[in-house]
């Protein structure tokens, strides 16, 4: 079975179940999920414009997403983290617009990850 951009993002990037609770996903466990090989699972990946290196090129914090992804899956009902991958995915795929050869990952603080000169919430 081919998962959807959205199923695809949310395992992989997000770390939550297709019932939206959270979990380890590596790109063998999503092979493993899907019945395929992690061949077939870079494939999906890179014909949804979701591969790992795009990330490093937009305007788009995959770690804090995934941090705050873990927090919602834990102590948030699966509506909520449904919810939340649901508008995650959103700004990612509106992200892949900011696609630039001249940014790269290094230009992030990962120091300071949320972006808030560690006063994090």
């Amino acid at each position: 079975m081919k998962p959807s951009p959205f199923q695809l993002f949310h395992m992989y990037y997000l770390g939550l179940t297709p019932e939206f609770k959270t979990r380890f996903y590596n790109i063998h466990a999503v092979a493993r999920h899907f019945g395929v090989d992690a061949g077939q699972v870079e494939q999906w990946l890179d014909g949804f414009h979701l591969r790992p290196e795009l990330f490093r090129r937009i305007d788009f914090n995959v770690a804090k997403a995934h941090g705050k992804a873990q927090e919602v899956g834990l102590f948030g009902t699966p509506d909520d983290a449904r919810d939340f991958a649901r508008r995650t995915f959103e700004e990612c795929i509106a992200a892949l617009a900011t696609y630039s050869e001249n940014k790269v990952y290094e230009d992030l603080d990962y120091d300071d990850i949320w972006g808030d000169g560690g006063k994090e919430s």
